[in-house]
């Protein structure tokens, strides 16, 4: 019927209009487009033609030609308030925070009683590093919400906002309430084992990041290095030492690893009489590249010791001498370096750290 009323009608953009939006629903989006592309040959000021056109290469997933659409839609049409709210969903979509931010701010000028807007607002700034102004929208957007309208992931960002301001305890609350409504984001166990972690609550940032690695989603060597670290503070340090292995097999070239395997050896030997923790020292300083040796200083200063001090007791004075001096280079006043020197007196060896 559309159909005849076109070729009665060769100039009837709302025919062509309604012929792609037929199109649309029946999936055929190539058809649906070319549809309306005629309606805009036809009236290139047709602005319902721009509006379905967006929505069109929005559900084929192709986001900038979507807001593209949406934009000049508004430009002829600039009184449609559910357009504009349109037009901020795409910007967030396509992660254009800033201007999803600036869009929604000027609805809000017109009409602040939309909770979804405060929903995408919030997402936004937590997406920008906004995280006090993402609070205060969340907590907007649930003071104006009923509860069946929220989503997993509003408890998800709500926690990860809290836990971002400092709020651990209330975080942990949020995000747990979003793993509840939605068990197939088990990436959050790993948000949840953070904000345990913060909260220096071991025993639930292991149980947190244990489920996070058995569920395999989005599993990183940072939960191998978050496991480990809850383990070695709540003094199991053979299963924070099994954690931090992953990590060196996960990321070879990055220190850490080798220095947290180090430092768990190191309360494994108390007395270092089995030099536990000296070939990881010794790995994770030659993974230190030239430029890194600043921000590492501290680090560094430990593992120069530890190394010296295992050596000492080994009576290997050469090689002792040698990482001592290594120490003095990076902490010339280091008190203690010049007494193990004073020590072992003993010509300049060479090594290989």
């Amino acid at each position: 019927q559309y159909k005849k009323a076109y070729d009665m009608d060769k100039q009837s953009a709302k025919a062509l209009l309604r012929i792609g939006q037929l199109y649309s629903r029946a999936r055929n989006l190539t058809e649906a487009v070319n549809n309306y592309d005629e309606a805009i040959k036809a009236d290139p000021n047709f602005a319902p033609a721009y509006r379905e056109k967006a929505e069109a290469f929005y559900r084929g997933k192709q986001y900038e030609t979507a807001i593209t659409n949406y934009k000049k839609y508004l430009e002829l049409n600039t009184g449609s308030l559910s357009a504009r709210v349109r037009y901020a969903s795409f910007l967030f979509l396509t992660k254009k925070y800033d201007g999803a931010i600036a869009e929604i701010l000027e609805i809000q000028k017109l009409n602040s009683s939309i909770p979804f807007l405060y929903r995408l607002l919030a997402y936004s700034y937590f997406e920008t590093g906004k995280y006090p102004e993402g609070l205060q929208a969340i907590e907007t957007f649930y003071s104006k919400a009923s509860e069946k309208k929220i989503l997993a992931s509003d408890y998800e960002y709500y926690g990860k906002l809290l836990s971002k301001t400092g709020k651990d305890s209330l975080a942990i609350e949020k995000l747990r309430m979003a793993v509840e409504k939605d068990t197939s984001k088990s990436e959050l166990w790993g948000e949840l084992g953070k904000s345990y972690l913060n909260a220096k609550k071991y025993p639930e940032a292991i149980d947190a990041y244990n489920k996070k690695i058995k569920n395999k989603k989005g599993v990183d060597a940072n939960d191998y290095y978050q496991l480990g670290r809850s383990y070695f503070y709540s003094k199991q340090f053979e299963k924070a030492d099994t954690a931090f292995i992953q990590i060196t097999v996960l990321q070879p070239e990055l220190p850490t690893g080798y220095l947290w395997r180090a430092k768990t050896n190191a309360q494994l030997d108390a007395d270092s009489k089995k030099g536990l923790a000296k070939p990881h020292y010794e790995m994770y300083l030659s993974k230190i590249k030239p430029e890194e040796t600043e921000k590492n200083k501290k680090e560094m200063i430990s593992a120069y010791e530890s190394i010296g001090y295992s050596y000492m007791l080994q009576k290997d004075y050469e090689n002792a001498k040698c990482f001592y001096e290594k120490l003095k280079t990076v902490d010339p006043a280091n008190k203690k370096a010049k007494e193990a020197l004073a020590e072992a007196n003993v010509a300049r060896a060479s090594c290989g750290q």
